[in-house]
Parts: structure tokens; sequence; C-alpha cells
């Protein structure tokens, strides 16, 4: 499978001169890009069955890069608000310019909207529940992480 995976480490360093207590690493979550050459309800399925065993709850997130929110997520998610968030996940991304919409329908995450989160089950099928980038406002990681937390929890 030619998917490029990205994994989100955050690093704790303190120096030798800094008495502040070093607080805990969130676990590094998964983010795999979805290659276009690639069936979507086969990495989807495969992406499932990797997130299961590791641990990690399966999430297809669709998304562009023209889109403002998108952006947001993607470039904040190093920020330790967005790596807490994003730990107990294995985040299955699809560019929406880059991946055939009959594909993405096909996998059952028709949308007009984006960016949009959805639950796959264990066999990288949506599970009905969803969230998208309405909930929460202003894309920044104080407003963004909170309600992707609740929803990555669920």
């Amino acid at each position: 499978m030619r998917v490029v995976l990205t994994v989100l480490l955050l690093v704790g360093c303190k120096s030798e001169h800094d008495d502040r207590q070093a607080s805990p690493t969130p676990v590094p979550s998964a983010w795999v890009e979805v290659d276009p050459s690639e069936v979507l309800t086969a990495v989807l399925e495969d992406e499932a069955g990797a997130a299961i065993k590791a641990g990690k709850k399966p999430h297809a997130y669709l998304h562009a890069d023209w889109c403002p929110p998108c952006v947001a997520i993607e470039k904040t998610r190093t920020d330790p608000t967005m790596v807490a968030a994003f730990a107990s996940t294995h985040i299955i991304a699809i560019d929406v310019d880059h991946i055939d919409n009959g594909q993405i329908i096909r996998a059952g995450m028709s949308t007009s909207t984006i960016p949009i989160f959805f639950r796959l089950d264990d066999n990288g099928r949506p599970t009905g529940a969803s969230l998208d980038g309405d909930a929460w406002g202003e894309n920044v990681p104080a407003k963004m992480a909170p309600s992707l937390t609740a929803f990555f929890a669920r």
C-alpha cells in the first residue's frame, strides 16, 4: 500500500537549568494521507485494522489545501492541546481535491462541507458519527481542541 505515514511526535525537552516539572508527553497519533492511486475503501479497511491493532480509534478526515479550517488544523497539529486531542486517534486524511468523489461517496462519506471527521468502525466504515469545522467556531487550538477531544473520546 502506498500511503505516507506521518507519526506526530511531541518530544519534551528540559534543560539542566530548567526546574519546572515536565508534563507527560501525550501518546502520538498516526496521521495517514491517502494515496489517490489507491482504492479508498481498501485503504480505510487496512488503516482501521492498523488503528485497532495500535489501540487507536480510526477516523477519516476530509480536507483540502484551500480550506482555511483544514489549514489551521494541519498547521497546529503540534500544539500541545491539539496533540492531546489527537492522542487516541489514527487519522486517515483524504484530500477531496485528489480523491475521486465517487470513491468518497462509495465509502459512505458524502458531505458538502470540510473539514469533517468521520468515526470509523473496525472495518473502516463510517459509523454515522461525524464532526465538522462548524463545531468549534474560530480556527485556533483553544477552540478546536475541546471539540475534537470530545468527539474522539466517544
